[in-house]
């Protein structure tokens, strides 16, 4: 079918196989490129409904390691260090 819109073309690698037997099973009767397409519809419902946890979990692990540097060096270490550099 003639468009404008840019194709992308995938190969049935052993992977992308399985993806479309498991795809048949919830949408039997589908061929292969609407098979895809569908994978790629929930695929990325499915990443955009993780995006809150995951972005929850990066700030975690970022504020644990904030929390384990704090206190390192003593208020005003810059400053000093600073003040042996020549100009």
């Amino acid at each position: 079918m003639p468009t404008t819109r840019t194709r992308t073309q995938v190969t049935h690698t052993p992977q992308i196989e399985e993806a479309l037997h498991i795809a048949r099973r919830r949408w039997p009767g589908e061929s292969p490129s609407v098979l895809l397409t569908h994978l790629v519809l929930e695929g990325a419902r499915t990443i955009e409904a993780l995006e809150p946890t995951l972005t929850a979990s990066r700030r975690r692990h970022l504020d644990a390691l904030i929390a384990d540097f704090a206190g390192l060096y003593p208020e005003g270490y810059l400053d000093d260090l600073r003040t042996e550099w020549p100009e």
